[in-house]
């Protein structure tokens, strides 16, 4: 499929990777690239050769937010239009395979919203993340209050979410929103290897641990604990599992 907002690679075996491609607009998320970004995550999903994948941008900005020409002067009904249309954000948040995100420079505001929704978030050094939602007079609408109050606690998240404040690479890894800080001219070279390294594993056991993580976030230890009970007995009976550790009895790979 051609699209005109998105790349798309395959820069390992079994590892697909998206790339943002608005340049002029700092790849500003617009309808167009969020209906694109849904079906490339659906293609990806239903690749039994895809194991993973990676999404990044430019080395200037990851996502600048939303394209704010497409979004000034509408209603908040045609708004809720445009969100119900915009089918990334769900293929995002179902997507059952891991997910890398390769940040390089600015992540604002709806391109934070999605940084954060891939399951490890690599940041290059220097690379910015805010919420400027306010200085438009309007607050994150795709899931931004709620993930980053998750992550950096309530105190942080109010005055991101109230005040725009932005939070650098370096304070994002010690608030716990990103895994590592890279030298940008490795990030990218870092993530396929880490994407190669998940598509590589057991991938029922892959899927298994990204779903028990996020209900870990979103529900009580107890349901939590019970969820992942529930996803660590069925697979022993994967042929994953019954091979691994046969292999690992014997000393073989």
């Amino acid at each position: 499929m051609k699209y005109d907002t998105l790349l798309i690679e395959k820069p390992a075996e079994g590892v697909g990777l998206i790339r943002l491609n608005r340049p002029r607009q700092y790849n500003a998320l617009n309808s167009t690239l969020l209906i694109e970004l849904g079906k490339a995550l659906e293609t990806f999903d239903a690749d039994d050769a895809i194991r993973s994948v990676i999404i990044t941008g430019s080395d200037k900005a990851f996502a600048a937010g939303a394209d704010i020409a497409e979004m000034a002067g509408i209603s908040g009904q045609e708004m809720l239009e445009m969100v119900e249309a915009s089918t990334g954000w769900r293929a995002i948040s179902t997507f059952s395979k891991p997910t890398v995100c390769a940040v390089s420079g600015m992540a604002l505001g709806g391109g934070f919203e999605l940084a954060l929704q891939c399951d490890i978030l690599l940041a290059a050094t220097g690379a910015k993340f805010a919420l400027p939602e306010v200085n438009l007079g309007v607050i994150p609408g795709a899931g931004g209050t709620q993930r980053v109050a998750r992550i950096v606690g309530k105190s942080l998240a109010m005055e991101m979410v109230m005040n725009g404040r932005p939070m650098l690479a370096e304070e994002a890894l010690q608030r716990g929103a990103v895994s590592r800080v890279i030298d940008p001219a490795d990030i990218e070279a870092e993530a396929i290897q880490l994407a190669k390294e998940l598509a590589d594993r057991a991938p029922h056991a892959v899927r298994a641990g990204k779903a028990c993580v996020n209900k870990a976030i979103n529900t009580t230890l107890e349901e939590g604990l019970v969820f992942e009970r529930d996803s660590f007995i069925p697979l022993f009976d994967t042929e994953d599992a019954k091979t691994l550790m046969t292999a690992f009895l014997n000393k073989s790979k």
